[in-house]
């Protein structure tokens, strides 16, 4: 019997925010440009030392609303917390925000509802909703049923990326995530992931924009075949490839912080992926040391340990 752990997630976390933190420095850079040895400051956004983005930021919104047994109404409400008075970020203040995601927080002010505030526009197809839905697969470990999992994956996605290839994307993610916490292996997870996209109702024209992904050979793409930008498709397919080819979780930072372009949220994703398939994983202690924590993300990741600790059914 298999069971996640307070303290496993609460690993997951620091991992994740560790990862975003150390991308932070170097986002946009041009890959070989530069070289990323370990957690440095400044740089992109003149940010100190172990400043995550909104990454994590929004990765807490919705870990403190799972607790709370949110929707995604009262999501948008803490997104717009964020927005407007720099709440769940590391020094007060918000940088880096995607634009879609911003104009998505703006159309909910405006008045329309949270699941429909996200721009349906095939050029919205950025990662800021990906960027922040691992908590969700913790929430959805134990629910057996397709239907209700797809319906979560899909309205926390829309709130601020509406389009159907944002929402592919987020449901591949999510069930990657979930399939590795129930104690899967990766090449498993992805055999049984694109079976189950068979079931679902998407346009096969937006399914097929994810065909690298299950294709057994993937592993073997160089990496300058890799994209690792802003685009939903290509942080996926980065993630994955990170996953695939790296045989430490440092070693997978590191390749993700140095592949260029949108360095924190690749690192990221492909940390929680990582993550969830090795729980006791974790990175080294002198980049976790110089992590900047905040009273309100420490009290939010032990509430959400705590509270979706659980025994895998």
């Amino acid at each position: 019997m298999r069971t996640i752990t307070s303290q496993q997630i609460h690993r997951f976390f620091i991992n994740a925010m560790v990862a975003d933190a150390l991308g932070v420095p170097v986002e946009f850079n041009v890959r070989d440009t530069y070289h990323v040895h370990g957690m440095t400051g400044h740089g992109t956004y003149d940010q100190p030392v172990g400043c995550w983005s909104d990454d994590s930021s929004l990765t807490l919104v919705l870990a403190e609303n799972l607790v709370h047994h949110g929707n995604p109404t009262t999501l948008m409400q803490r997104f717009v917390a964020y927005l407007q008075e720099g709440d769940y970020t590391p020094l007060g203040t918000t940088f880096d925000v995607g634009s879609s995601t911003s104009r998505a927080i703006m159309n909910f002010i405006k008045g329309k509802p949270a699941e429909q505030s996200g721009d349906r526009s095939e050029y919205d197809n950025g990662n800021g909703a990906l960027m922040r839905l691992a908590p969700l697969a913790f929430a959805l470990v134990n629910e057996p049923t397709l239907t209700a999992r797809l319906r979560q994956e899909r309205d926390y996605t829309t709130t601020t990326h509406g389009h159907q290839r944002s929402v592919i994307a987020s449901t591949i993610y999510v069930e990657l995530l979930r399939c590795l916490l129930r104690g899967v292996t990766l090449s498993a997870a992805l055999d049984t992931v694109h079976r189950l996209m068979a079931q679902c109702d998407f346009d096969r024209d937006e399914y097929d924009y994810f065909d690298r992904i299950w294709d057994p050979h993937f592993v073997q793409t160089p990496v300058t075949m890799i994209r690792s930008t802003g685009y939903v498709v290509d942080t996926l397919e980065a993630a994955t490839w990170l996953n695939l080819t790296a045989t430490s979780l440092q070693e997978l930072i590191l390749r993700a912080a140095n592949l260029g372009e949108d360095t924190d949220t690749v690192a990221q994703i492909a940390t929680c992926l990582y993550s969830a398939g090795h729980p006791d994983a974790q990175v080294p202690g002198e980049w976790s040391d110089q992590l900047i924590h905040t009273d309100e993300m420490d009290r939010i990741i032990t509430e959400f340990a705590d509270h979706f600790a659980t025994t895998i059914e």
